[in-house]
């Protein structure tokens, strides 16, 4: 029997799962089980141990059996499942005995551990919802820009080299007000072979560089961006239109949308969530 127990517990690397799947749901049922009496009686229907008034789940078991069974070439030995619950309740003592000595407080990463958990579980109620078509219209008309192809971009990039004292001469020359033209032609700079005409960003990427690209992307029309660093040039970027990008069919996004609303659902669960905790609580604070 020690042999096997030493096989399953170093052989299959199923223990640190084990662990990570207990600590978050324990360190929860530790920290609420310490603010309140011991349970006793006859366990839950839902539980499979109870370790100082804190019950084990039957589901928890049933993940960690699981992941035990994925690790495992042979089928599991009631050995084996006896072991997947010593370890759990090995693990609930371990948490509580962390919560009795106050490592959720002291321990920054224990602290983040509880947190990350806590998130997990406020997100949790919209986890098994999932979201019709009227769910995903509503969502889908209510964001219109959300689900837009990029913008189309009319513009004009002038470069120097870097370290140029011309790209002085270009700066003073649109800092009097004068036209790009003008500035491009006072600073002898050349222009980049870039078709007259709107393109994709895609396109503008192509022919100028990203750095060309996002500069153009945060300017409105008529506005310069410049110097913008690109290899060994330095890029002076004139913007003189945009079009709104097309906006994309519903069908076509039908998977983004419903990532974008669980995304959202989620959230939104969260700061409810959140929002109860803060209105039951007593919170004392100082300005900052």
């Amino acid at each position: 029997m020690p042999h096997a127990e030493s096989q399953v517990w170093k052989s299959h690397g199923w223990t640190r799962r084990l662990f990570l799947l207990g600590v978050a749901a324990g360190l929860i049922i530790a920290v609420i089980a310490a603010l309140g009496p011991l349970r006793s009686g006859p366990l839950s229907a839902r539980a499979v141990a109870r370790v100082d008034g804190v019950e084990i789940s039957r589901a928890t078991y049933d993940s960690a059996i699981a992941g035990l069974t994925a690790d495992k070439r042979n089928p599991l030995t009631p050995a084996d499942r006896k072991l997947a619950l010593d370890r759990l309740i090995d693990e609930e003592l371990l948490v509580q005995r962390g919560v009795a000595l106050g490592l959720t407080e002291s321990e920054g990463s224990v602290r983040k551990a509880l947190v990350d958990s806590m998130l997990q579980f406020a997100a949790a109620e919209t986890a098994g919802r999932e979201p019709d078509d009227a769910d995903l219209r509503a969502f889908y008309d209510s964001r219109p820009q959300l689900f837009a192809s990029s913008p189309q971009l009319r513009l004009a990039v002038a470069a120097l080299p870097s370290g140029s004292p011309a790209i002085a001469t270009m700066q003073m020359t649109l800092r009097q007000g004068q036209d790009f033209a003008t500035a491009v032609a006072s600073a002898k700079a050349s222009l980049l072979p870039i078709p007259d005409g709107f393109l994709a960003t895609g396109k503008i990427a192509d022919y100028a560089g990203p750095a060309a690209r996002d500069a153009a992307l945060a300017l409105k029309p008529g506005d310069v961006a410049g110097p913008i660093a690109s290899g060994n040039q330095s890029l002076f970027i004139f913007l003189s239109g945009s079009r709104p990008g097309a906006r994309l069919p519903f069908r076509a996004v039908r998977p983004q949308l419903i990532e974008a609303w669980r995304r959202e659902a989620q959230d939104s669960s969260l700061e409810t969530y959140l929002a109860d905790l803060r209105r039951r609580a007593r919170i004392d604070r100082k300005r900052p």
